[in-house]
């Protein structure tokens, strides 16, 4: 039980073996991800000149490269996965005060984290509409495409805010 209170995670309520969380709505998980594309953005820019301090040589290699998203895309994947693996949440869900945590209770794990930030995103991004974030605002548990995907839920640390939801406390 204590491996899934770990690092600032507080359940609203303990009731007979389960957690009641609060889940976050939307609007706070969207500017939560507005900060993370700001960090990815920033973070990425400066990894891309450590890497090439002279910028590259030709204009088609750099437009593969930076207008094609490859280099973003790959350093925003590893971005995401590690730091919800690690911390169950990114820098902008640290800033709003949420964390991803897993339906069952458990502790998340690799195959659940790739699937939610590199599966999930890719689906929620389907070509550029990013309709899969917006099934958050309608789903009675408050899951987007990506806690659909993974059996997540994104949930407030310490608030009274959100529609709540039950897990199983976790027993080793």
């Amino acid at each position: 039980m204590d491996d899934m209170l770990n690092n600032d995670q507080v359940p609203v309520e303990e009731n007979n073996n389960f957690y009641r969380y609060r889940a976050a709505g939307f609007w706070v998980r969207f500017i939560a991800f507005l900060f993370d594309l700001l960090v990815i953005g920033m973070s990425g820019r400066i990894l891309f000149y450590l890497i090439w301090p002279s910028g590259l040589e030709t204009i088609a290699v750099k437009s593969f490269i930076l207008v094609n998203a490859l280099f973003p895309g790959i350093w925003g994947s590893l971005y995401f996965v590690l730091l919800t693996k690690y911390w169950g949440q990114t820098l902008g869900k640290m800033i709003m005060g949420i964390r991803v945590i897993s339906k069952d209770g458990r502790p998340l794990n690799w195959s659940t984290v790739i699937a939610r930030e590199v599966g999930g995103r890719i689906l929620s991004q389907l070509l550029g509409t990013y309709l899969g974030y917006l099934v958050c605002a309608f789903h009675p548990r408050k899951q987007g495409l990506t806690d659909i995907i993974s059996d997540t839920y994104v949930v407030y640390l310490n608030s009274e805010k959100g529609k709540a939801v039950q897990i199983p406390a976790y027993q080793q």
